[in-house]
């Protein structure tokens, strides 16, 4: 059975997104304009833009969300993605040829994902399996990729235009795309 990239709208943007942002990302920060921000009215835009709604929409919802959750229940869903979130990881570690730090994340998520419910509870932490990060903008700087420019993605905040690509990357290795 062939399974196909799902087609949604999260994916649609995603995608769009960074196909906007390639010129962005192949035009690589020149030596000597290192103290020069050629993105620095765009960013002060979307900076503003983004505290404006932090402040008027995002700030009252956790407020009301921590509010409202009993603690055992918010550890639980940070925890079932933060799993999640392994899985990410487990691929980066790969595509970076971290293999000892790729075994210790399928530990992580079978441990979690078995004996910790899905996840909701970390079982693998008090047994000593640190929780590695890694995600593809790491990768493709350990493949050899500069920086690029800082930008400030709307909602998103700080990036910059090397580590824009790990959105629909790591976005296609979330479990979550594929349910």
């Amino acid at each position: 059975m062939t399974k196909h990239f799902p087609r949604s709208w999260p994916n649609a943007f995603i995608f769009r997104l960074g196909g906007l942002l390639l010129a962005l990302f192949v035009a690589q920060t020149p030596a000597y304009a290192q103290d020069q921000d050629p993105l620095e009215t765009y960013n002060r835009a979307i900076y503003s833009f983004n505290d404006t709604v932090d402040k008027a929409l995002l700030k009252p919802l956790a407020q009301t969300y921590k509010a409202v959750t009993p603690e055992f229940v918010d550890e639980g869903v940070t925890n079932f993605f933060g799993n999640l979130g392994d899985v990410i990881t487990l691929a980066n570690n790969l595509l970076q040829f971290k293999l000892d730090m790729a075994a210790q994340d399928s530990v992580r998520i079978v441990l979690n994902s078995t004996f910790g419910v899905l996840g909701f509870f970390d079982v693998a932490t008090p047994l000593g399996i640190a929780k590695n990060q890694e995600d593809f903008g790491q990768t493709l700087g350990v493949w050899g990729v500069g920086e690029g420019y800082y930008i400030v993605l709307p909602l998103l905040g700080p990036s910059s235009t090397r580590d824009i690509w790990r959105l629909p990357v790591d976005y296609f290795f979330t479990p979550v795309t594929y349910v």
